[in-house]
């Protein structure tokens, strides 16, 4: 056996490497901001550690922008 990372993530796991609720990312990719892979049919979802981080790559990059709008409409 080799000791290579592992490259799938439950979503449970995904959410304590990435910090956030498993809720959370279940919506990401029900909004297809987040892919993810199906396992056994409709039951488990897998995600890749790269899936994973471009998705927090991208809500980084969104965040101030948000943050901006929000300023002005207030």
């Amino acid at each position: 056996m080799t000791d290579l990372p592992i490259e799938w993530l439950t979503v449970r796991e995904a959410a304590v490497y990435s910090r956030c609720g498993v809720k959370t990312l279940y919506r990401a990719v029900q909004r297809g901001d987040l892919r993810a892979a199906r396992v056994g049919g409709r039951r488990k979802l897998v995600l890749r550690r790269a899936w994973l981080d471009a998705y927090l790559e991208a809500a980084a990059d969104k965040a101030p922008q948000e943050i901006v709008r929000l300023l002005k409409a207030a």
